[in-house]
């Protein structure tokens, strides 16, 4: 017999209400243990029901994380799902400290000072944690019955069905930027008048790259110098904060380091997606220095589908919709978006989608 569902990416769905059952009932026995004061089974009740709950929750926060890493998720559900992820961290760490000082006051109660008056405030700071586990449930409600997330994509955000504008447009199938700020670059006989007149280069220039267009494939071309790496990298400038941008791009000819730049200050000072030799990292560099948030070992060939999501303080590196890399990092400033390389040989790029989350 199957035991799990096939829309379940795995135990988190079936986990889940574990740690909501066992923490609020927790509290409620604890609450009535200060007032049915000689009925000791109800006091002893709380605690087990305090370490069972918190041991589900810690069970729950890590499949969750997994689960979420394992599902392809929408580009318009990303900052829910982010939501549903903090709130649980606040959540477990809230019910993992109380339990420990509940424990602590459980197996030394008679040496602990004031004991018998710290203990009702003490109690009563439970409800705090069902505020936090309301959230965290709540917010997991609406990644289910909102955005369908392993079921199907229901909620519709208004975002996403944006029309594009034009005053940004030299050709509607090239180039087209969204009222909010999102912006596509697609490989068309245009693409390099596009790269020259609307885009801002922060390292190199485009007559370094010898840029060409290859119609057959509808493929724009960077032809580096064999021998001498070359550094350049290009930007559409407006300001974004919360970003998931999209490369499909072919490395196979290409010797030398990636980045995929977002919320771009100037150009010491911006978050990235990079890639190189068997690897693929998220950083920051901040004032030329660069600060890694999480390393993975990566190899491919052929074209790629790379993309880096960031919002709030998550960032995520997919390759060919795959997840491959998850670091954290405090909440970038709004910025520009675009690619940055430095090596020898050929790039290939087919499209540059940017948007706006």
């Amino acid at each position: 017999m199957q035991f799990l569902p096939d829309w379940a990416p795995n135990i988190h769905p079936v986990i889940v209400h574990f740690p909501i059952v066992l923490l609020i009932f927790a509290v409620l026995f604890d609450i009535a243990g200060l007032v049915l004061t000689k009925i000791e089974w109800i006091k002893k009740s709380a605690l087990s029901l305090y370490i069972f709950g918190t041991i589900s929750a810690v069970i729950a926060f890590i499949t969750g994380n997994s689960a979420s890493d394992s599902i392809i998720i929408p580009s318009y559900a990303f900052t829910a799902v982010n939501d549903h992820a903090d709130w649980a961290e606040i959540t477990l760490w809230f019910f993992s400290i109380y339990t420990i000082v509940r424990l602590i006051f459980a197996f030394g109660f008679k040496r602990i000072p004031f004991a018998r008056i710290i203990i009702i405030p003490l109690v009563l700071s439970g409800i705090v944690g069902l505020y936090f586990l309301y959230n965290t449930g709540d917010k997991g409600a609406k990644l289910v019955y909102g955005y369908g997330l392993g079921t199907g994509n229901i909620l519709k955000i208004e975002s996403t069905v944006e029309q594009t504008t034009e005053k940004e447009s030299l050709s509607a199938s090239t180039f087209s930027v969204n009222s909010n700020g999102s912006w596509t670059l697609i490989a068309t006989e245009d693409v390099i008048k596009i790269l020259s007149q609307k885009f801002k280069w922060i390292e190199g220039s485009l007559e370094e790259i010898n840029p060409m267009y290859e119609s057959s494939d509808s493929v724009l071309m960077f032809h580096l110098d064999e021998e001498k790496p070359l550094t350049a990298g290009f930007v559409y400038d407006n300001k974004i904060k919360s970003v998931q941008m999209t490369v499909k791009i072919n490395l196979d000819n290409f010797n030398g380091e990636l980045e995929l730049i977002h919320n771009l200050i100037d150009r010491n000072n911006y978050d990235l997606l990079g890639l190189r030799k068997n690897e693929i990292y998220l950083a920051r560099k901040s004032n030329g220095e660069l600060e890694y948030f999480k390393k993975d070992k990566f190899k491919g060939n052929d074209w790629l589908e790379i993309k880096v999501v960031s919002e709030g303080n998550h960032f995520r590196g997919y390759i060919n919709n795959k997840l491959y890399t998850h670091g954290h990092g405090s909440s970038p400033q709004p910025g520009s978006a675009g690619i940055k390389f430095s090596g020898t040989g050929i790039i290939s790029i087919k499209s540059i989608n940017v948007e706006s989350l």
